[in-house]
């Protein structure tokens, strides 16, 4: 069953919040990392939503061929 996804870039509101549950003695390098995989989920799901992903069977079908 397909779904409808709507890519929603991260706001700035939501980038501090997130940043906000990082531990009291979390780094500058601990946010920048965070930082890191916040835009990396972003680009994924700009990805999705634009068709540039693969399904679970298509990678399955791909390492099979690899393996023979």
């Amino acid at each position: 069953m397909a779904t409808t996804r709507t890519f929603k870039p991260y706001t700035k509101a939501e980038i501090l919040k997130s940043l906000q549950k990082l531990p009291e003695d979390a780094t500058v390098t601990d946010a920048i990392e965070w930082l890191h995989v916040l835009r990396d989920i972003e680009v994924a799901e700009a990805q999705i939503d634009a068709g540039e992903s693969f399904t679970q069977e298509q990678i399955e079908r791909e390492m099979a061929e690899w393996q023979d």
